[in-house]
């Protein structure tokens, strides 16, 4: 699986990069989350599943410089976009559910999951690894995908079925059971666990640019090639076009907790 995952992700920099400056989706994600996880000037802070830097930008910016910053991804040439965006934090090419060998015990003041905690078949080993790596009251933080609504309506869940009779257009599957990451955190020794939800507007056009990247169409169309997944894209999103659909937003749900 991770073969196809890190394949996924090395074919995803540009369209990332394209998404970002249509959307401005991942920074607004990563201001968010740094916001809730009280990052500030002089932190050591280890983004996780980094991508090409975006998250690890927004990091340097709140602590003051790339200095403290670890950003860590599977996949080699997403991490050579992030080394040429923030060239002064330091990267590393890893398995996120193996933090433990990759970040020294006690050496972070938080550790940070922007828009990646979804795609871990083994998100409680990364949790354990996350609070091995974090020193006494250190912050883990994440967020993740809670849904696409259109008019307070889920789009996969409810209006695709609604439109077709059926299931002839699939909702997003993810590596990762979301709804359990509360209990994953308890487990793994974090305290004052806290969540919420936080919805950002990207339009129809938007929303089709993301589930075009070849890292998420996998979440729809897993059996198929990069350009089979991106032609099945094209076609649900049509069909949304000529519902009517224009306005529509992603919805992200987020934990911070405590060590």
């Amino acid at each position: 699986m991770k073969d196809a995952v890190r394949a996924n992700f090395d074919a995803s920099p540009s369209d990332y990069d394209s998404f970002e400056e249509a959307t401005g989706l991942f920074a607004f994600l990563a201001r968010e989350l740094a916001a809730r996880a009280g990052i500030a000037p002089g932190m050591k802070v280890a983004d996780v599943g980094c991508g090409t830097g975006l998250s690890t930008a927004v990091l340097r910016e709140a602590t003051g410089g790339g200095d403290g910053l670890t950003g860590i991804d599977l996949s080699p040439r997403m991490l050579g976009e992030a080394r040429r965006r923030v060239p002064g934090a330091r990267f590393i090419e890893g398995d996120a559910e193996r933090l433990e060998t990759i970040l020294p015990s006690l050496s972070q003041d938080a550790v940070l999951y922007n828009a990646c905690v979804f795609l871990l078949p083994d998100a409680p080993a990364s949790l354990r690894g996350a609070r091995s790596a974090l020193r006494d009251r250190g912050t883990v933080a994440m967020n993740f995908i809670a849904g696409a609504y259109v008019d307070g309506r889920e789009l996969f869940t409810e209006l695709f079925p609604e439109w077709t009779g059926g299931g002839a257009h699939p909702a997003p599957r993810f590596p990762c059971d979301t709804s359990k990451l509360g209990e994953y955190l308890g487990e793994a020794g974090f305290q004052d666990i806290r969540s919420g939800t936080v919805d950002r507007e990207l339009g129809l056009a938007g929303l089709r640019r993301f589930y075009s990247v070849p890292a998420q169409s996998a979440s729809l169309y897993p059996k198929l090639e990069a350009a089979g997944r991106r032609a099945a894209v094209g076609r649900m999103f049509d069909l949304a076009q000529e519902r009517g659909v224009r306005s529509a937003s992603m919805r992200w749900a987020w934990l911070v907790a405590s060590k």
